[in-house]
């Protein structure tokens, strides 16, 4: 057997990168890549909000947010303007092109994480994306 299957960091490491691959793959003809579709599902379900709040509440600085902006912005996907609330930040609004893309990239992300996880029953998916969430969301209050 593996030694490094015991290793957590290992594991999540190897899961990352095949799932990475996999949703690269799955997203290159939108225009888009891994965090960008974060962008958009953010902005889908939260709705519009600052280039600095978008950079917070998804844990991206603000220079990478900057530049994963332009790119969604080229693609005519977001829209955005000086916020009614603070004209020093920029408040993200997704377009109507924006919201295809990112039903589009959503359903090409689930595919490709069933085929990461083709070797888990549908039980023990559900049950490994709570248990990475509740690591996530404790650790996340902790820092």
């Amino acid at each position: 057997m593996d030694p490094l299957l015991s290793r957590l960091s290992y594991l999540l490491g190897r899961l990352y990168m095949t799932s990475l691959t996999l949703e690269t793959e799955a997203l290159e003809d939108l225009g888009v890549d891994v965090k960008q579709q974060a962008v958009l599902t953010f902005l889908a379900e939260i709705g519009p909000v600052t280039q600095q709040q978008l950079g917070q509440r998804i844990g991206i600085d603000r220079t990478t947010i900057v530049t994963l902006v332009d790119g969604l912005e080229q693609h005519g996907y977001v829209e955005r303007e000086r916020s009614p609330h603070d004209r020093r930040a920029y408040q993200l609004t997704l377009t109507d092109t924006g919201r295809a893309a990112q039903k589009t990239g959503h359903k090409r992300v689930a595919k490709a994480e069933r085929a990461l996880l083709d070797n888990l029953t549908g039980p023990e998916r559900d049950t490994l994306k709570r248990l990475l969430a509740k690591a996530v969301q404790e650790r996340s209050t902790h820092l």
